[in-house]
């Protein structure tokens, strides 16, 4: 069962306090919660890490407008101390499932550790060998942990003052996953947070739910960016010029034409504040690290255009994606400390290893700030994902990542990629690429199963405008995602190409056709074997327009399809009783007649003030040999016919009535129709409701066949007449 959290601001008057936390536990071994295969498990243990004493050097302050205490590190006495490293033991909650591995760590700020992809066995977020005190964070703290993984920033930019406290914690496991929820404080009269962490049995990916709570009397500003240390691929490290030893290609995907510079040391840039065209900037690509100089922070300008950010390591084909609700979240920001002269790695680790930082805020840029009113309360839901195996993204949701490129060189290849959060069932991607002129298929291929360990790729070279491509992912022809669909609301229209009436061959093609101004995605297709014979499904959702159909020798077909667009439009099967086209097998000539009909004019059809009801006995030979054919029609002894009316073949033809019945004896050559049309009027009332039913013989060659035909008597129903005057 899906988990379902909502993307929308949720507002909530605190009469108490709503998350029941418990504080850390230690603990030796390992505890593991009672979970069945394919379940999200939880595992409780402690991580060591080398970390330097900077504890000792703390003090407390506290900012009175939102009533939180922070730490400020009094930096010339622990310097004084000649600092070294020691290992300390912190709680480690790791939830998994069959696809991920995420830890948190609730002693250091309540932040995700690790979010490592099963597929790859990579860690997506850096992960400090090392817990060093920074020289960053906010200017009145004066200080801040590069401990890796993904933070959480109250109530002030530049990370806020708890990402380095104890958070006390929850954990609740349901039918549908494991929720760890970390909480800053309980305590009253203050601005809290609180977020829950949920991995889902069936899903590789992380809901992240932050909950913002104003416990005091006053309406607050203030400030609220998660931030995400990356480092994708294997190595720990996105590298730099001079030390790279992993190979990285590091890529900032950001869907917007324009950011704002944060800071940078590359006076070659706009400076703080400024625009900067993107990713392409005084013809360099700047979204991708590699071509950068000095460190560089940016936001989107003027705030997140998409619901989706990412950051890929192009080399190794993996990255992390964020999706949120931008009308809630608006701020999106990356950063990273450069790559011809980068920032040195010694200021918060002693390895030498590199991050680079994705931000997500409820403010566009750190200069904007967020209101909460009095006792009220501010939520919303984020996913995150690893991706693996595309090399650049171009749109994503909560489930599906897809990559859309045309890569030009000596020729133009098309590179498709699509990346699913959650195994799909008969999967289908398609691609096709839309016209004036029409549609036609670029790739279509399908699985049986599609994972987030087997996302498709596809390279071809086309000349096909990347601007007309249309990617859709479908399970069992139901759409998961769709990249460049459009939509009219329209379904498609379709019918049979060149079907004959007869064929010589038991197995013959039938050729599915149809046109949609969105492209048509897939068939389906019904059959009848005669015309008594009752419509049964042939195809379901087939892609291709040749199809084969095994018949016997003798039999007549009648065929009918419908279509659905890329859109999910779909169009109604054809109530016709020839379907979109009809078919005779005959190996041996023969007459065919069983395309023959007899039709009745329904009552809620006729001219207002005519009693009667209209017939038309319709015979077809669609064979390849002359029939004769004996006709007898019987009529309903509660009509008489109007001998003015009856004719054949549009001429008048009274000899055709005898004694009560019409009768008719001829040949009809090969393909040729004999039609006989009359009236009957009814000569007692007939109650309302009353099925009148009229039935023809007809006799050729092959033998007696039938037709008949009804219609019902209709309810009257008197309608007030309603007269105004009317000025002259």
């Amino acid at each position: 069962m899906r988990r379902c959290l909502p993307f929308v601001i949720a507002v909530f008057t605190l009469f108490s306090v709503v998350l029941l936390l418990q504080p850390p536990r230690s603990t030796s071994g390992a505890m593991r919660a009672t979970n069945t295969s394919g379940l999200t498990t939880i595992t409780t243990d402690t991580v060591t890490i080398p970390t330097y004493p900077y504890a000792s050097f703390l003090f407390t302050a506290t900012n009175t407008t939102y009533n939180i205490s922070y730490q400020w590190l009094h930096w010339a006495n622990y310097l004084g101390s000649n600092p070294q490293p020691a290992d300390k033991s912190y709680i480690r909650l790791t939830l998994e499932n069959d696809w991920l591995r995420v830890s948190v760590l609730p002693e250091l700020g309540g932040r995700v550790y690790e979010f490592i992809d099963k597929s790859t066995g990579n860690n997506e977020l850096y992960r400090n060998p090392v817990i060093k005190p920074t020289n960053w964070g906010p200017s009145e703290q004066g200080w801040w942990l590069a401990a890796g993984g993904i933070e959480w920033g109250l109530p002030v930019e530049e990370h806020g003052y708890e990402t380095a406290i104890p958070w006390s914690y929850a954990i609740v496991t349901d039918t549908d996953g494991i929720t760890i929820t970390v909480s800053d404080s309980t305590a009253p009269d203050r601005l809290r947070a609180a977020v829950s962490i949920f991995l889902p049995n069936d899903r590789a990916v992380l809901i992240v739910q932050p909950r913002i709570e104003n416990d005091r009397d006053v309406e607050l500003n203030f400030k609220w960016w998660d931030d995400a240390m990356l480092a994708p691929g294997p190595g720990n490290s996105v590298g730099t010029f001079s030390s790279n030893p992993n190979a990285t290609d590091l890529k900032f995907v950001f869907p917007e034409t324009q950011v704002t510079v944060h800071s940078t040391g590359d006076t070659s840039l706009p400076q703080a504040g400024q625009p900067m065209s993107w990713p392409i900037y005084k013809n360099l690509d700047r979204s991708r690290l590699q071509n950068w100089n000095q460190w560089l922070g940016f936001f989107a300008r003027p705030s997140a255009s998409q619901d989706w950010v990412g950051a890929l390591d192009l080399a190794h084909q993996e990255g992390v994606v964020r999706v949120f609700p931008r009308t809630i979240v608006p701020g999106t920001k990356g950063f990273g400390m450069g790559w011809r002269n980068p920032i040195g790695a010694a200021q918060w680790t002693d390895d030498g290893s590199y991050y680079a930082e994705l931000h997500g805020g409820l403010a566009p840029t750190f200069n904007d700030s967020v209101s909460i009113g009095a006792h009220q309360a501010i939520e919303w839901a984020e996913t995150w994902y690893p991706i693996t195996g595309l090399t650049d993204l171009t749109t994503a949701d909560d489930e599906t990542a897809f990559q859309v490129q045309m890569i030009h060189g000596v020729s133009d290849n098309l590179e498709l990629g699509v990346f699913t959060t959650r195994p799909i069932d008969h999967a289908r991607v398609a691609a096709d690429f839309r016209a004036p002129t029409g549609c036609g298929e670029i790739a279509d291929w399908s699985t049986d199963l599609m994972t987030p360990a087997t996302p498709f790729t596809y390279s071809h070279e086309t000349q096909v405008a990347l601007d007309s491509v249309a990617v859709i992912l479908t399970s069992n022809d139901q759409v998961i995602a769709a990249y460049n669909v459009t939509n009219d609301g329209q379904p498609p229209v379709t019918w049979l190409y060149n079907l004959p009436p007869t064929t010589t061959q038991t197995t013959f093609p039938v050729i599915l056709s149809g046109q949609d101004a969105d492209c048509i995605r897939s068939f389906d297709a019904q059959v009848r074997n005669g015309w008594d014979g009752q419509w049964t499904d042939w195809l379901t959702a087939t892609t291709q327009s040749t199809q084969w159909f095994a018949g016997e020798d003798g039999h007549t077909y009648y065929f009918r399809l419908r279509a659905r667009d890329l859109a999910g439009n779909q169009s109604l099967y054809t109530d016709n009783p020839y379907g979109n086209g009809v078919i005779s097998v005959l190996a041996t000539p023969a007459p065919v007649l069983d395309t023959s009909e007899k039709v009745a004019t329904p009552f809620d059809q006729l001219m207002p003030g005519f009693t009667y009801i209209g017939y038309s006995i319709d015979l077809w030979n669609s064979g390849t040999l002359t029939a004769t054919v004996t006709l007898t029609d019987t009529l309903p002894s509660s009509s008489t016919l109007s001998l003015d009316t009856l004719s054949f073949n549009g001429q008048p033809a009274p000899d055709l009535f005898q004694g009560g019945s019409i009768q008719w004896s001829g040949i009809i050559t090969p393909d040729q129709q004999a039609v006989i049309n009359y009236h009957l009027s009814p000569i007692v009332n007939l109650p309302s409701g009353t099925v009148i039913t009229n039935t023809v013989s007809i006799q050729y060659e092959r033998g007696l066949i039938t037709r008949t035909a009804t219609t019902t008597v209709p309810y009257l129903a008197y309608l007030p007449f309603i007269a105004r005057n009317a000025a002259p």
